[in-house]
């Protein structure tokens, strides 16, 4: 656990170090508008198929085929896999490929009133999309390994991709234009890469992956079932940001500044969902599964309740401190103030979500426990089509500032659907502990929120100057803040340690239990 955290952390370094050469070298060009766009499609493919629903669909199948009949049938059915995504990713990159000029009118229209960077968002698609084909035959490969319990390959993996954008940048760092072309294709050779890593390391496990005759063999189909609940839940937020960005062609860098926003964003929600998902969700899950009501209403109350705890104040400090964490992360060489301040307000607006994608999260995990999948994709088309309205009718008001306010209606309105639905069927019932915690740990990052924004009026001279200054007033703000928020947690007895170990104690009873 140690090492696939120690890389996951050195992932995002260099994740954030590629992000800021991208952001620097390109400024407001345009050219990290067309580059964005032209990524977007393969990431959605790839966080739909290719992450979270392959892994956690394809493991425990894999697992159960090694332990109960063997490597040889374990063995053909992930060669059987392997073929037909093969299959079907060659197809559908030959197909994309053939109308990448018409995929980029429609996820792109706004381009086509500047001839030049549409023609780049179509060169750029043209480098990037066969990584898709790549990076999901190495998600394959990383779920292989990982049901092997070797995790070191898959968890490096990401590096790849970070080293190759960087490098491509930093080679061509003078000239925007080649430096566009060299990421772009430095996307897909990562993919690449990154695939011969992963496929190495299964042959290394005695996994010899090779093509096999396409079948529809039971254990795939159930792999396909098994995959439709994570793509359904990652589904709305991707197909959400497509919709956005399409709107976003129509402005000038509203792309750039919406996905700068977004990776930035991204960093809280997904520090959270790990935490929920590795400590509290899993439990949950088979206590719903094994009907045991009351356990699992216990635990959702305090997946609700740890959730809060960490989303309140995130979204709080996000909201209060964008500008000086924008211009700390982006504000280097090419890009500007005026930048920092849209993608500063951007940021801030999403931040207003975060609360409602974890409890998404957390009640869609309740529906899937119970077999049902209908109603979670219910409420992801009922946010799908409040984004698209509203992000139609703001932006014509507030530019993309209406299309981020969009983007966290649409998430309120799923995670609100979800709740009463929920509630309705009797499988949501707060209780006192969290009524009482609720309105404590808003006022607790309220009054952090407070602190923080005067530090803001205080520290803002000292931010976009040097670098050191910049860091350490940022440090100051950020420590402060979690001081104050710690502080006023202990005071009002919003969250205690001894409430986090009861429900650590209750999750571990569990796990023995269902080893024994």
């Amino acid at each position: 656990m140690a090492t696939v955290s120690g890389l996951t952390l050195l992932s995002r370094v260099f994740g954030y170090m590629r992000d800021v050469l991208i952001a620097s070298t390109f400024g407001n060009s345009g050219v990290s508008d067309a580059f964005f766009i032209a990524l977007r499609l393969p990431n959605v493919f790839r966080r739909l198929f290719a992450e979270g629903a392959m892994n956690s669909a394809f493991v425990p199948i894999f697992s159960n085929l090694h332990k109960k009949e063997g490597r040889e049938k374990a063995i053909r059915f992930s060669c059987i896999v392997f073929s037909t995504l093969a299959t079907v990713l060659f197809g559908l990159v030959s197909f994309v490929e053939a109308i990448m000029p018409l995929v980029m009118e429609l996820i792109a229209p706004g381009f086509k009133s500047d001839p030049e960077k549409f023609q780049q968002a179509v060169n750029f698609g043209y480098l990037i999309f066969p990584y898709i084909f790549f990076i999901s035959l190495a998600a394959l490969c990383s779920s292989i390994l990982n049901a092997l319990n070797r995790f070191f390959a898959a968890a490096a993996s990401p590096i790849i991709l970070n080293i190759c954008a960087i490098l491509a940048v930093v080679i061509y760092v003078n000239d925007v234009n080649k430096a566009g072309y060299a990421l772009s294709f430095s996307i897909a050779i990562a993919g690449l890469i990154q695939f011969i890593w992963v496929f190495i390391a299964c042959s290394r496990a005695n996994i010899k992956l090779k093509f096999t005759k396409v079948e529809f063999t039971p254990e795939v189909k159930k792999l396909l079932r098994k995959m439709l609940p994570g793509i359904a839940g990652a589904g709305v937020y991707q197909v959400n940001l497509l919709v956005s960005d399409v709107i976003a062609s129509f402005f000038p860098m509203a792309v750039s500044y919406i996905s700068y926003a977004d990776r930035v964003n991204q960093f809280p929600l997904s520090i959270i969902g790990i935490a929920l998902g590795t400590v509290l969700l899993p439990v949950f899950s088979r206590q719903v599964q094994k009907n045991r009501s009351d356990s699992a209403m216990y635990m959702q109350n305090r997946a609700l309740q740890f959730s809060f705890m960490l989303t309140f104040p995130a979204t709080v400090a996000l909201y209060t401190i964008s500008l000086p964490i924008i211009i700390t992360l982006f504000q280097h060489n090419h890009f500007t103030h005026e930048m920092s301040l849209n993608v500063a307000k951007v940021m801030g607006i999403f931040a207003l979500a975060l609360p409602a994608n974890v409890m998404i999260k957390i009640f869609s995990a309740n529906f899937f426990s119970r077999g049902d999948t209908l109603t979670p994709v219910k409420a992801a088309v009922a946010s799908l089509i409040t984004n698209v309205v509203l992000n139609l009718i703001l932006s014509q008001y507030f530019s993309y500032f209406g299309i981020a306010a969009g983007n966290v209606i649409a998430s309120w309105v799923n995670g609100l659907l979800l709740a009463f639905w929920l509630r309705k069927e009797g499988n949501l019932i707060i209780d006192i502990r969290l009524k009482k915690t609720i309105p404590r740990l808003a006022l607790c990052s309220i009054g952090m929120g407070w602190v923080l924004f005067k530090g803001t009026e205080m520290l803002m001279p000292y931010f976009g100057g040097e670098i050191g200054k910049t860091v350490l007033s940022l440090f100051v703000l950020i420590s402060s803040g979690l001081f104050i928020y710690f502080a006023l947690i202990k005071l009002t007895k919003s969250f205690t340690y001894s409430e986090f170990k009861e429900a650590m104690n209750k999750a571990s009873e569990d796990s023995q239990a269902e080893v024994v």
